[in-house]
């Protein structure tokens, strides 16, 4: 946490009032990334399916007092963020640890080091810390990026597969017999959380799974 975010008073990163770092209006705005009226009558967007990622679901839609809050998370050095977002986030990932009868290993999406010092923190990590102390579930740093890649945003799927392909690397390897889920700040097409579940796998992960606090639909 950086030294001005300590001495400002908090202001909301939805609306901007102060008073708190997610003001209570904002967060009552906040909108599942999956319904329960869609169920069964369409493809559900706060799900996604791939290969070495056997599953990825997401809590909210990236829009609004959401988005902005991320924005503020991952570029504005608002680390104090993760706590509340994490605290919203807890019951949609409670559904996807109840997929995982013998426990699970939470592991956040690693940045570049360069762009780890440029921010202060990995937002994954620090969301990643805060689920899992309140999910009581471990948390392990595993992953490593091993290079820069181009910026994501407006590639396709198998374009950032592309872009991705062999920036990932594991310092050592998950528990054994391990179900790791991944934890990022925001879902688009899971190409990155494929990539990462791809090394996870190689290095005997018998699961991976992947939760992100919001998708882009």
């Amino acid at each position: 946490m950086g030294l001005l975010e300590l001495l400002l008073p908090a202001a909301c990163a939805g609306c901007a009032r102060y008073g708190a770092v997610l003001c209570r209006e904002c967060l009552g705005g906040l909108r599942p990334a999956r319904s329960p009226a869609d169920r069964f009558a369409a493809a559900d967007p706060g799900i996604v399916m791939g290969e070495a990622l056997e599953l990825a679901i997401a809590a909210f839609v990236h829009e609004g007092a959401m988005r902005r809050a991320l924005q503020r998370l991952k570029y504005g050095g608002a680390a104090r963020l993760a706590a509340p977002l994490a605290r919203e986030a807890l019951p949609a990932l409670a559904d996807l640890l109840a997929l995982v009868p013998g426990g699970a290993v939470l592991v956040p999406v690693p940045v570049h080091p360069v762009r780890r010092r440029q921010r202060g923190y990995n937002q994954a990590a620090l969301l990643a810390r805060e689920l899992g102390a309140r999910a009581g579930v471990p948390v392990e740093e595993i992953l490593i990026r091993t290079r820069e890649t181009a910026r994501q945003h407006g590639l396709s799927r198998a374009a950032r597969l592309h872009n991705l392909r062999g920036a990932f690397d594991a310092q050592r390897a998950p528990p054994p017999g391990a179900t790791v889920v991944l934890v990022d700040d925001i879902l688009t097409t899971a190409a990155t959380l494929e990539a990462c579940a791809e090394v996870l796998r190689s290095r005997g992960a018998a699961r991976v799974l992947g939760f992100a606090v919001a998708r882009e639909v």
